[in-house]
């Protein structure tokens, strides 16, 4: 499942076998961001910045508010 913003943000719900449980990715124009992943339960949702993936060219920045907005709908994705 992927959900796309006018801000350039993108959620992608996914499972992966680094998880034990449904794990959400917010990327920005295109390039990968955070995972959201809810397995210390859902009322520790862990959150990764993943540095090592961003290309070198990218400049991660953009409104504050998007970015919360994103991050908002990420966490209701994992507690649906």
């Amino acid at each position: 499942m992927v959900i796309k913003f006018d801000s350039g943000f993108e959620i992608i719900r996914f499972s992966d076998s680094a998880y034990e449980k449904i794990t959400v990715e917010i990327q920005y124009k295109g390039e990968q961001l955070v995972h959201i992943n809810q397995d210390q339960g859902f009322q520790n949702l862990e959150i990764e910045i993943l540095t090592d993936y961003i290309e070198p060219s990218f400049v991660p920045k953009f409104m504050l508010s998007d970015f919360l907005y994103a991050l908002s709908k990420a966490q209701k994705l994992l507690l649906n």
